[in-house]
């Protein structure tokens, strides 16, 4: 019974380290989906002269989660009359915590709101393709680092278990 017990502990924190390397392992793929997504945005804004809440709409029927979610927030805030800066800002506060994004990576997108809906096509084109390009250096260097945090976590969560298993014994 006792070391059906310590296998148990072993098997909850290796399954935590899993966990979290999944989520380490996300984190790129939904960089890369936000830069197909601004993508779409600035074509809706520069090529289609589409107004936000109507590219919003777009964004919101063409991505997947998590982002689908918050486009479908900014077209809300919009066409119940905030401006998209301020509609910006707090549908990333709403949901910045259902994302595998880090702090860094969301300081990039917040930089979006200071000319969103504020300038027109051309600076709102020019400020999107910038973003764009920062948030693909970004996905590089998130690249590169996945995959060995990742199996690092997944070691971790094994060893930890272990661990805490000696210093029960």
């Amino acid at each position: 019974m006792l070391v059906a017990g310590y296998l148990g502990l072993i098997i909850g924190f290796g399954c935590l380290g899993i966990i979290r390397a999944n989520q380490i392992k996300k984190r790129p793929q939904e960089i890369r989906e936000m830069i197909n997504a601004l993508a779409l945005l600035d074509t809706e804004i520069y090529w289609g002269a589409t107004p936000l809440p109507d590219a919003f709409q777009v964004l919101k029927e063409r991505t997947g989660p998590p982002w689908h979610l918050f486009f479908a927030s900014l077209e809300e805030k919009i066409r119940a009359g905030e401006n998209a800066s301020q509609a910006w800002k707090k549908s990333i506060e709403m949901h910045r915590r259902k994302t595998c994004l880090i702090e860094d990576d969301w300081l990039v997108i917040s930089g979006i709101s200071q000319g969103l809906g504020r300038s027109d096509r051309n600076e709102q084109h020019k400020q999107l393709e910038l973003v764009q390009r920062h948030l693909a250096g970004v996905d590089e260097k998130a690249r590169q680092q996945a995959e060995s945090r990742a199996k690092m976590w997944s070691y971790l969560g094994f060893l930890g278990g272990i661990a805490v298993v000696i210093m029960i014994m």
